[in-house]
């Protein structure tokens, strides 16, 4: 009986633990979200005119970046990236130059 006790004991804290794990990583459609945000803001488009790449981890492991384009109409795609550190705050939308 107290075999079983710690078993479940011990199963529980590594339960715990593994979704505290999980839990660092921060949710990819939050940051798809901030990325299209942040990006129709800059090129005032609407959401829907603004194409994103799958979610890049950043080799150093210092975060994420989202690759992607707006469509400005008259003024052209934009390409940009959006980098999120590694909490999934938005620290940077770069434009890419031509």
């Amino acid at each position: 009986m107290r075999h079983s006790a710690l078993l479940l004991a011990g199963s529980l804290g590594l339960i715990l633990a593994s979704n505290a794990f999980a839990s660092d990583r921060p949710d990819p459609g939050k940051l798809t979200t901030r990325c299209l945000d942040a990006a129709a803001k800059k090129y005032d488009v609407k959401n829907d005119y603004i194409q994103l790449q799958p979610i890049q981890a950043a080799e150093s492991g210092s975060g994420y970046s989202i690759a992607g384009v707006a469509d400005a109409g008259m003024d052209g795609k934009k390409n940009f990236t959006c980098q999120f550190d590694k909490k999934g705050k938005l620290a940077n939308l770069v434009p890419e130059g031509k």
